[in-house]
């Protein structure tokens, strides 16, 4: 339920020093200029009262990153309310690796994570003592009014939200909402490259590789890629009412919501598995005519 732009960052610098204030700006490989920021709220207590630079991994002439696809539709501007930004230093109020959350009125929840050695702070924080540390209520609330306004947006009836604004939910541009959750490229272009194409595991059976994943976080449904037809059509194991071997489509993953109106998204953590691995009830048989 965030954008987590992570690998398309090049570089940015936010700054505290102006109390309830947090500016700044973000290079991401695939956007031409900088994104600028100007929300409200703090830094967590190890770096408030400071600026931070950080690095990212990407690199301006990235070349698997199209303006068109991951990031089409991050706005350039960026307003809004500061979530949990800290560098993972003491005191560790939540904890101990940088993380940089804001709530975008255009985007949602956006989330940055980075290992210590890519975040620099700038000048002296404030004393911790002289300073309480975030609220976690507050940022339950945070959380709470970003669920709200996105079972809004969906016009989901309050038997199925997750929360609302107000006292009751209202019909408002559903692809707005869709734009504060779409989050994920479902099929990058590096796995594009490792899905074989349809038919060349014909006669593997359990022993075919399942490439990538993909789950409903609303629901149990999952699919796992095996085969790709360059275009549109997957064939591999979709896990939804039963565990069955079939074809679905990306268009039909990036056009499915949830019970709650949450889209698809892909395991960002998947290693390719055999499909007896996933599923090994399916394949019994198999194996023991293998042995």
């Amino acid at each position: 339920m965030a954008w987590r732009p992570t690998q398309y960052l090049i570089e940015g610098t936010l700054d505290n020093s102006v109390p309830n204030k947090v500016t700044g700006w973000m290079k991401f490989a695939g956007l031409r200029d900088k994104v600028t920021f100007d929300l409200e709220g703090n830094f967590h207590r190890d770096i408030r009262g400071a600026k931070i630079h950080f690095t990212g991994d990407a690199y301006e002439d990235q070349a698997d990153v199209d303006p068109g696809d991951y990031l089409d539709g991050f706005v350039q501007h960026q307003t809004g309310n500061v979530g949990d930004i800290t560098a993972g230093l003491p005191p560790r109020d939540y904890g101990s690796t940088p993380y940089i959350e804001w709530y975008g009125e255009a985007n949602g929840r956006v989330v940055i994570e980075l290992e210590q050695a890519q975040v620099e702070v700038i000048g002296t924080p404030i004393p911790a003592i002289e300073s309480d540390p975030i609220s976690r209520e507050q940022q339950s609330r945070s959380m709470a009014q970003f669920l709200g306004g996105l079972a809004a947006e969906l016009n989901l009836p309050k038997e199925q939200a997750i929360c609302v604004s107000g006292d009751t939910v209202v019909t408002a541009d559903k692809r707005a909402a869709n734009n504060k959750i779409r989050g994920m490229k479902l099929l990058t272009k590096e796995i594009r490259k490792k899905l074989p194409p349809l038919y060349s595991q014909d006669g593997k059976g359990g022993r075919a590789v399942a490439q990538v994943k993909f789950f409903s976080p609303s629901s149990s449904w999952t699919w796992y890629g095996v085969e790709f037809d360059g275009q549109d059509t997957f064939f591999g194991l979709v896990d939804g009412h039963c565990k069955e071997l079939g074809y679905f489509s990306l268009s039909e993953l990036e056009s499915i919501r949830g019970p709650m109106g949450l889209p698809i998204e892909r395991d960002m953590y998947w290693q390719a598995k055999m499909l007896q691995e996933i599923a090994p009830e399916m394949f019994e048989d198999s194996e023991k005519g293998g042995d």
